[in-house]
This record gives structure tokens, sequence and C-alpha cells, in this order.
């Protein structure tokens, strides 16, 4: 680890490289609908609460959580297609200020967002050609028609559709999801950008579908040095794909780090449980780790850690009071009371080792400045 007391970015090294695309203390906020005679304080949904995150050129960060956990409404943040509540994003350590029109188009000539949903994404009544021709007159708008139909075919040809003419002239719903989810990405590199939002990008598609489309995206990451934040449920699938993997649970970060040490060597018992989730034809039903609730309330989340309702590990102070993060080796980093020095947390770490298989108890980890934003540095805090 290194020396410094404190908390790097996600992804950044200690070498003073900009980030690409960065989230710093970003929250939002949304209001909740309620009764119109209801009187009383101003409910809201916590979507974001004081999220850090940095994406690199050429390095994939893998967003993990549950459904509902706020990984796509943060994905969207970072697109600008909602404003911030409070924190900041910035492109290239410039700070973002999106109100539309000319700003947001800017924004997304840099930042594309590809969709879960490709049959959704796309207008029913527009043949692929009308559809990507939109993208390309607004990326290239100095281009004439004849350049504009070559770009349509290279676009195409990047994204492994080939002929072409095969493709332009046919409506959505004659194309298979893979073949529309490949035009999704065909789209978004119209504009040229340097980061793409894969907003679970395959989990809509076929099993058989979607290693190839994963292995679409890596290889544009490494040829065309852009940075990507793969959005998922599938923890799985992160230590495969990204680098990188940061876990989110009831709209907050609570665990960070290198894709195979998280996937490994989870740390947060959130973390530790999707990974049991994981169907393990060795594992017998009665050794699966228990999970003793249901995911909170964003209107009124809980107190303290928001993970404790379900936590088999929680003590008193997780219920009252919310845990800072911890740096823990290789990089990696993690929001639980588990990892205080006490002797209490000592005795937690045991029973959470033997009752996940960990074999070795964890040491306790270093605690982080609560201002710094608590997001791993793969690179940087590694020795």
């Amino acid at each position: 680890m290194t020396t410094t007391e404190t908390a790097p970015l996600a992804g950044s090294p200690a070498d003073g490289d900009v980030p690409i695309l960065e989230a710093l203390h970003v929250t939002k906020h949304f209001p909740a609908r309620g009764s119109l005679f209801k009187r009383g304080p101003r409910r809201v949904v916590h979507a974001a609460d004081d999220v850090s995150i940095a994406l690199r050129a050429g390095r994939i960060m893998a967003l993990v959580g549950e459904s509902g956990s706020g990984k796509s409404t943060f994905a969207r943040l970072l697109a600008q297609l909602h404003p911030v509540t409070s924190g900041e994003i910035r492109y290239r350590g410039k700070p973002v200020r999106v109100k539309g029109g000319r700003s947001l188009r800017a924004h997304v000539s840099k930042v594309q967002l590809i969709l879960q949903d490709p049959f959704g994404s796309f207008n029913p009544v527009a043949t692929i050609a009308r559809t990507l021709m939109r993208a390309v007159r607004i990326h290239h708008p100095k281009a004439t028609a004849a350049e504009q139909r070559r770009i349509i075919d290279d676009l195409l040809g990047q994204v492994s559709l080939r002929p072409a003419r095969q493709f332009t002239e046919k409506y959505p719903h004659e194309l298979s999801g893979g073949q529309l989810q490949r035009i999704s990405i065909a789209r978004a590199l119209a504009a040229n950008p340097d980061v793409f939002l894969a907003d679970e990008p395959v989990s809509s598609l076929d099993v058989s579908i979607r290693l190839g489309v994963l292995n679409l995206l890596r290889r544009l990451v490494e040829e065309r040095g852009v940075a990507l934040l793969y959005v998922t449920h599938d923890i799985a699938s992160a230590r495969y794909f990204a680098e990188d993997t940061s876990v989110m649970y009831a709209g907050q970060l609570v665990e960070a780090g290198p894709s195979e040490t998280v996937t490994q060597n989870a740390a947060h018992p959130y973390t530790q449980l999707l990974i049991a989730s994981a169907p393990d034809p060795s594992r017998a039903d009665d050794a699966r780790p228990r999970d003793i609730g249901q995911p909170p309330s964003l209107i009124d989340p809980p107190s303290g850690c928001r993970f404790h309702p379900r936590c088999p590990f929680a003590m008193e102070r997780c219920r009252t009071d919310a845990p800072p993060a911890f740096a823990l080796e290789d990089g990696q980093w993690a929001k639980c009371w588990l990892y205080d020095g006490d002797d209490e947390a000592a005795a937690r770490r045991v029973e959470n080792a033997a009752a996940y298989g960990l074999g070795a108890v964890r040491p306790a980890g270093r605690r982080l400045p609560t201002d710094a934003p608590a997001t791993t540095d793969t690179k940087g805090d590694q020795q």
C-alpha cells in the first residue's frame, strides 16, 4: 500500500495522469411521489449517495450490484442525462456543467451510453440506415452524403456486421438481439467517443452470443484506447471482462479493487453474498451463506451501514454508524466495520472467514480519511 493518507480515485494511478471521466462525491436524490394532502418534510429517493469513481483510457471498470442498487442511475449521471444533486463530474480534469443544447451535445460526443435493451433503443419504423444516418449527420455534419454512407459501412464493419447492405435496409424487428446490440455500439462509435457507458449490455441477449458482444467491447477498448464502464449484476463476468470492479449497494459503493481480488477474495459481506448466490454444484445447500433480509427502501434507508439488516455479522455500531472505507491489501478497500482494529471486529472476521470458507482470517484495514473519495487505485495503491 502507499504511504499517503489520501484515498485515490477509481482506476487512477499515482503517476498524475488525469482520468478521462470521473465522479467526485456524487449524490442524486429524486423527489418521491406522495399524497397531495400529506404534510411533512419532502421525501426523496436516495438513488446515489457520495459515489466517487474514475474511468481511465484503455481500462474497463465493472460496476456490480443487484437490481435497484443504483447502477443504471449512476451511469446516466455520468452521461449527464440527470443533473447531480451534489458532487461533481469531471471530463479530463475539468468540471462538466451540462444544461442541454450545445453543452449536452458536446458531452455526449465524448461520453456514449449503450443501453440494456437493444429493441427498445431503436425506432421500430425506421430502417437501420436511417437510424445510423441520423447519428452520422449529428457527429459528422460536414460530411457529404457519399462520405456519410462510407462512414456507416465502416461503422458496421468495426462491429463485425458485413456486408453492411445486408443490415442497413432492414428494420429492427428483422434483426436478432445480438445484431441490434452491435448496431447500438456502431451508433455510439459514430461520435468517436472517449468513454463508453455500457448499461447491462448483454443481459437481454442469449447466453450463446453474450461472449461475442463482450469480446467486441474489449477489442474496441484496446484498439481505440477508450474507457469503459461495464454495469452488470453478474459479478462472475466482471472477473474476466474488467480490470477493476466496484460494488454498489443501496446507492453507495461498498467495495472496490482489482477484479481478480474483489471476486476471489471479497471483503464486504454483500460482495461475498453476491458471489455465493451464483450456482455452484460443488457446494451443499446447507453451506450456502445466509441472506437474512431484503434490500432496503431507498426512500427511508437504514441508519449506519445500509447492509446491516441483511448482514449475519452485523455489530451494534453497524446499526448506528456508517462505516468508513478501510484500505486492504492489493489496492482493495471496503466500507465495513469488520476491518476495524478492535477485538470485536477481529472476532467477527473469524466468523466471516469460517462462514465463507475463506481460509486465513483477513487482517484489519487502514481507515481512509472521510473527506477523501473512497475509490480504488489499482495501479497507484499497490507496491
